[in-house]
């Protein structure tokens, strides 16, 4: 990967920008461990939009908080005679997991967890602008071509953030976008990017049998959901396979079985929730063709009336050969060519970032947060994750080399 990064990387400004950063390194940790101790669900996140606004405005910029208190913007004036703007997303809201870690820092919140990274999304998003905003008078002296703009959005955990600020225009105006996810399975402090497909078609579904409830001791008289919802999920773990050229991935994966409530009583419906994830449209398009068969198939069989919604999905992420290649070299010059690397393979994970995508052009890259210690290394969704905070750092300078080179680029 070529690097078209400027090559001055410890210029006055540059320097002065890297040192703010790590000025502050202890007060972006304790604002990114208050994110994570207080997480807010998707669609709840009024708590953490006016943490953030708060801050934005105590550094004197001044954001824009969105429809519902939900989100917001902040935009930096770097150009006043440009109308054109280059974004940084962030992410506010947390899944829906136990936080199982025992650290001053866990959540407060039962059942919900930061557990996907987006309070060090937030935070790094947040210094980067404060850090720019504070040397706006050098970044100027640059002869920038365009302005900045944060975008902090509500709801990727259920796919539903990114459409909402494009409907409230966040996108107006925004000529490119990136984004940076926390991988914890990557070196602290490493950056990873990819051209192309970055993460998958990601589709939520939920099915409903619906049976005839009844006595345990009398089967005969009821229409059991049970033994449909079972000899479903069975089948649906062989169709995946069966449904698409084995040469691309997919993952059909069943996450709940929710069903009856008494030892002795036939309930009257299950619920199968799920995911359905492929790299491919396609690949989407055959396996819910042929979901849909079995369903009848096993519908016709039971005697249970089932039917399938699909409450949530986000397309796959496509990144822009142009953007990675600024951002390979930006990378370069923050943490050195030794520690940027290919992302070898598209995640099968789901991120709404992809509705920008099919707005304007824009990459995502990953920031390596993994702890030294293997042992202490989880997955993403995981109840014990939680991130290296020495990585916060790195991430706040790459996101401020990368904004600053798309804009006098």
């Amino acid at each position: 990967m070529s690097s078209t990064a400027p090559k001055n990387t410890e210029a006055t400004w540059w320097r002065s920008i890297k040192q703010f950063v790590r000025d502050r390194e202890r007060e972006m940790i304790a604002f990114r461990r208050d994110l994570h101790a207080n997480p807010e669900p998707s669609g709840e996140e009024m708590r953490t939009t006016r943490r953030v606004a708060d801050a934005l405005q105590q550094a004197g910029l001044e954001p824009k908080i969105m429809e519902d208190d939900r989100g917001l913007i902040v935009d930096l004036e770097l150009n006043p005679d440009s109308d054109t703007l280059f974004a940084v997303r962030a992410d506010l809201d947390c899944v829906l997991v136990h936080d199982a870690k025992s650290v001053d820092w866990k959540s407060t919140r039962d059942g919900l967890c930061h557990a996907c990274g987006h309070d060090a999304h937030a935070s790094m998003a947040m210094y980067a602008a404060i850090a720019m905003h504070e040397h706006r008078d050098a970044i100027r002296e640059l002869n920038p071509k365009k302005n900045l703009r944060f975008i902090f959005q509500p709801s990727e955990e259920i796919s539903k953030g990114a459409q909402s600020m494009i409907a409230q225009h966040a996108l107006d105006g925004v000529e490119s976008i990136i984004a940076l996810h926390v991988d914890p399975y990557l070196e602290a402090g490493h950056v990873g990017l990819r051209t192309g497909p970055l993460t998958a078609n990601c589709l939520s579904f939920k099915i409903t049998v619906n049976g005839q409830g009844g006595h345990s001791a009398r089967p005969y008289q009821s229409i059991d959901p049970i033994p449909a919802a079972v000899n479903l999920v069975s089948m649906m773990y062989q169709l995946g396979p069966r449904s698409m050229d084995s040469r691309y991935p997919l993952a059909l994966t069943v996450t709940a079985i929710h069903t009856g409530k008494a030892f002795n009583a036939i309930p009257d419906a299950a619920e199968i929730w799920g995911t359905l994830r492929t790299s491919r449209d396609e690949d989407q398009d055959n396996v819910k063709a042929r979901l849909r068969e079995v369903l009848r198939g096993i519908a016709t069989s039971t005697g249970c009336d089932i039917h399938i919604d699909y409450p949530h999905s986000s397309p796959a992420t496509n990144n822009d050969h142009q953007i990675v290649e600024m951002l390979w070299g930006a990378a370069e010059q923050v943490v050195g060519r030794d520690r940027v690397s290919l992302i070898e393979m598209p995640s099968l994970g789901g991120e709404d970032f992809a509705y920008y995508q099919q707005v304007v052009p824009g990459a995502m890259a990953r920031l390596g947060t993994a702890f030294q210690d293997p042992n202490a290394r989880f997955p993403l969704h995981a109840p014990e994750f939680d991130i290296n905070e020495s990585a916060l750092v790195t991430g706040v300078r790459f996101l401020c080399r990368s904004s600053i080179h798309s804009i006098i680029e």
